[in-house]
């Protein structure tokens, strides 16, 4: 038997807070949580973190490949690809990642003219920090199919559909595939995430299922990967098991301005969702033929009315019958939409906090985008919750890490939408495990439960997250980061 001391520990929404306590371990499952009034120890426990939307091998990917998340202008950005397009690490394509022009004095992109000087005959693609919209140089654009939607062959620029294709047209050599699951791997769980679902394409469902990790996960594939607008591929059949939902994507970021907001941006951009209506009831439809929940990113007031609108069309078409249940992701405009049609029974909302502290701010990208109070009005977490809709965070890899977003949902710009700390932690703990079909862990933490947990230097009740490091994560019974000697053997 192990056992450890905590200075205090959240149990779940009913349990609580209790006070200093040990926890005995036998095996994979909590055998104790006893009391103990001596302890002086600032160590705090919750439930494992589940991040319940990330990117699993693009997070081990962007620490193999070029670092752009540092630049402070296009000058910047085209130097640091000039000085690294030697290096051998990302493979054939000089591949980059993390820019955000948001953040610069002067948000002007370099023109394709400036980036091939730079960069010579090696194929370059440099991703934003949204991840719906890159920077390509000639050399990269020959290599694109034809007519390729989304590229601009002007300007240099891709975005949407072809950059979230562009590992299954371009996949990474193998043993970068392999380094990048290991490098995912000790970021979860040196960010106490001992559960979460990914979203990825098929090149790199396949490696996630022939790879044994020690993460537990739940897998989205893209829609289009599962041929959705074409053929499937002879590989579906054999990945289809391991499959949990298909994601579409309904409209871009706000960075990019390709979220379909409500009304026009503030420069006055109007964008349109990408799917017609027609097609996202198709997507339903081909979800629900091969048993998988359908999963939509939708940002924008416009995409998620047709989200909305999608399900009513449903109805009418099968003669009443309820369409498949459906997670929303991001969901950031929802005021734009609410409360429309929306049903506990049929949506789960999955949101991102991260991007509250990240851009939601004074001055911040979402203000320069849409003006200050449609900015302010952007992720209504109490919205959700108080209308008793099934709510979880994830981080979007914007960056990994629930503690990165803590803040974002507690210290929300109107504080009518912000959630406590206890609404927090369960978001990203077991209601997130819930969402993901994770139930075992979606149980308050008592004795015979699973011994998945997470360990923090501080109580985040009292505590403000910049301010809190993950000390341990332990995931069924077993420290997979923290000091080895942290579970002592009785």
């Amino acid at each position: 038997m192990k056992s450890f001391l905590c200075g205090g520990l959240w149990a779940g929404p009913a349990g609580g807070v209790l006070p200093p306590s040990r926890i005995s371990i036998s095996g994979e499952r909590i055998t104790g949580i006893a009391p103990s009034p001596g302890t002086h120890s600032n160590l705090f426990v919750i439930p494992g973190f589940v991040d319940a939307h990330c990117h699993f091998c693009w997070s081990g990917l962007e620490r193999q490949y070029l670092d752009l998340s540092e630049t402070v202008s296009s000058t910047d950005l085209i130097d640091l690809a000039s000085s690294s397009i030697d290096s051998g690490g990302t493979g054939r394509i000089l591949r980059g990642f993390g820019f955000d022009d948001s953040n610069w004095n002067n948000p002007l992109l370099p023109s394709l003219a400036e980036l091939d000087r730079a960069t010579g005959r090696r194929p370059v693609f440099l991703r934003r920090v949204c991840c719906h919209e890159a920077l390509v140089n000639s050399a990269m654009l020959e290599l694109l199919p034809p007519d390729c939607p989304g590229a601009d062959y002007g300007a240099g620029i891709i975005r949407e559909g072809v950059v979230f294709d562009f590992e299954s047209l371009f996949p990474p050599e193998p043993h970068i595939l392999d380094e990048a699951c290991s490098n995912a791997t000790d970021l979860a769980f040196s960010s106490g995430v001992t559960a979460l679902c990914t979203f990825e394409p098929l090149v790199t469902t396949e490696v996630l299922l022939k790879t044994s990790l020690p993460v537990r996960m739940s897998i989205c594939l893209f829609g289009n990967d599962a041929g959705f607008t074409g053929e499937a591929p002879e590989s579906l059949e054999g990945v289809l098991p391991g499959l949990d939902g298909l994601k579409f994507f309904l409209d871009g970021s706000l960075g990019a301005s390709t979220a379909a907001v409500s009304g026009s941006y503030a420069d006055g951009t109007v964008t349109e969702p990408l799917l017609s209506d027609e097609q996202v009831l198709r997507s339903l439809e081909f979800a629900d033929s091969l048993g998988l929940m359908p999963v939509y990113h939708a940002i924008g007031g416009r995409a998620l009315a047709q989200i909305d609108r999608a399900a009513h069309y449903f109805r009418m078409k099968h003669d009443g019958r309820n369409p498949p249940a459906m997670r929303i992701e991001h969901a950031e405009e929802l005021t734009a939409d609410w409360p429309g049609s929306w049903d506990t029974s049929l949506h789960t909302f999955v949101m991102q906090p991260n991007f509250v502290s990240r851009w939601q701010i004074k001055g911040g990208l979402y203000e320069g985008k849409l003006g200050k109070e449609r900015a302010q009005a952007l992720n209504p977490f109490r919205l959700v919750v108080d209308a008793g809709f099934s709510l979880g965070f994830g981080s979007d890899c914007m960056p990994f890490g629930p503690l990165k977003g803590l803040g974002g949902a507690t210290d929300h710009p109107l504080d009518y939408f912000a959630v406590d700390t206890a609404q927090a932690l369960n978001a990203y703990t077991l209601e997130a495990a819930k969402i993901c079909g994770f139930y075992d862990l979606s149980e308050e933490l008592t004795e015979g439960r699973i011994a998945d947990m997470t360990v923090l230097s501080a109580d985040p009740f009292h505590t403000p997250p910049d301010e809190i490091e993950v000390v341990a994560t332990i995931i069924g019974g077993e420290t997979v980061f923290g000091p080895e000697a942290f579970l002592k053997e009785k």
